[in-house]
């Protein structure tokens, strides 16, 4: 858990007032204390007296973790990136001085974290740095806020970074976005990946499917997963042939843990309402990379993939799976039967052959039923939404982590059958 995050700031708490005005700050004894620290518990008056060196135990320690973990992790690949990087740094810079103006008005000298940005960058040729040699220009604190945000693209910081023309211009928006739209390129701005090609499959694998168990909460957990890994990886399709191999191997991961289910050969997972097939793979994404807003977004993403068309072109073959009401549910099984292609053409994998279980499964439920579970997607969603706002605008539960909500892993999540 990210400690910077945790400091509570006293003049938050209105039964604290008189308090905050007599306690002087615990590190410089000039000013008085405007926060706390969650690890020693000293009151401290800004930024510059918790990095200093008489608490440089409880911060620096911390600092130097959180850098080493994310460098490992989260290194820039290509000059594109590295600029991107670039714009996502200067934009954090300038909003971090937003914030401190008000404490900057206050302090007898500057602090030399607030120095520009693009001073500290003059000399550095982008498109050869290292990710490590960026890192090591950036303070603290534009670290920790430069990797809160990549850990959760559809935060309100992350989504302010991004703002800018030129970082749109190159993000790549979801395929299934497309068709609200009206067209991929209709609004001239939004770049939408293309429709994934639709896997093959018997027509007697769907009639087999009559008498079988409805899977259709396990569809829905598997595209909370899906959606996740195209708007966390910024990628669409995921079984584009043009995709990084780092890329692919990250998206088979994070489908893999979210739904282990699918490529587990033998498994018994059935999940008999949406909640405990939300609130499993909820559980399971790495912690603090999902909030009830974050989860309620993807959400809205399923209820638009499982929903079945209204209005369908009709064509002279009756077999033709691109005619099918439901074919965006079964485009995004095929983008995700693509990406666990073996190497070995012509021989599919078990995540493949299950993949092509669930088609089936989506062409023989009615559509009827298909279009009330993506209304009870689209309702758990506004749900989740309703509950944020609540929070929000509780004044005794401001101070709560949305993003730091994700459920513990079930041990067992409604096991009925195999699946």
């Amino acid at each position: 858990m990210n400690e910077v995050g945790q400091i509570r700031v006293r003049e938050d708490d209105p039964n604290s007032a008189e308090g905050m005005d007599k306690v002087l700050c615990g590190i410089c004894r000039r000013q008085f204390s405007r926060y706390t620290c969650p690890g020693c518990n000293v009151s401290y008056c800004n930024l510059t007296c918790f990095r200093s060196e008489a608490h440089y135990q409880c911060s620096e320690t911390f600092y130097r973790k959180e850098i080493q973990t994310n460098i490992e992790t989260k290194s820039s690949k290509t000059h594109e990136e590295r600029q991107k990087m670039l714009e996502l740094l200067k934009r954090l810079e300038e909003q971090t001085q937003e914030e401190d103006s008000s404490l900057l008005r206050d302090q007898d000298e500057s602090d030399s974290d607030s120095n520009d940005l693009v001073s500290r960058f003059a000399g550095v040729d982008i498109s050869s740095a290292s990710s490590d040699e960026l890192l090591r220009l950036m303070t603290k604190e534009e670290i920790d806020k430069f990797f809160n945000a990549l850990r959760d693209p559809t935060s309100q910081l992350a989504q302010k970074l991004l703002s800018s023309e030129e970082l749109q211009s190159a993000r790549q928006e979801p395929w299934w976005e497309a068709s609200l739209e009206g067209s991929p390129n209709s609004s001239g701005s939004m770049r939408y990946g293309s429709k994934p090609a639709l896997m093959e499959f018997p027509p007697k694998l769907v009639k087999s499917q009559a008498s079988s168990p409805s899977l259709v909460y396990n569809v829905c957990a598997v595209l909370v997963a899906y959606a996740f890994a195209t708007r966390h990886l910024s990628v669409s399709p995921l079984s584009s042939t043009e995709n990084d191999a780092s890329d692919e191997a990250e998206a088979r991961r994070i489908i893999s843990q979210a739904v282990p289910f699918l490529v587990a050969r033998r498994s018994q997972v059935l999940y008999s309402t949406l909640s405990s097939a939300v609130t499993d793979v909820w559980s399971r994404f790495d912690p603090g990379t999902m909030g009830a807003e974050s989860l309620a977004a993807l959400l809205v993403d399923s209820s638009i993939i499982a929903r079945p068309r209204l209005v369908v072109a009709t064509s002279s073959d009756n077999n033709l799976l691109s005619d099918h009401r439901s074919v965006t549910l079964l485009a995004a099984l095929s983008d995700l039967s693509g990406l666990f292609a073996p190497r070995s053409v012509g021989v599919p994998s078990h995540i493949q052959m299950k993949l092509k279980f669930y088609a089936a499964q989506v062409l023989s439920t009615p559509q009827p039923v298909l279009r009330a579970l993506a209304n009870e997607l689209q309702d758990y969603a506004q749900a989740l939404k309703a509950e944020a706002r609540s929070i929000m605008g509780n004044p005794s539960l401001q101070g709560k982590n949305l993003d730091a909500s994700q459920p513990k892993p079930a041990p067992k999540p409604d096991i009925t059958t195999s699946g």
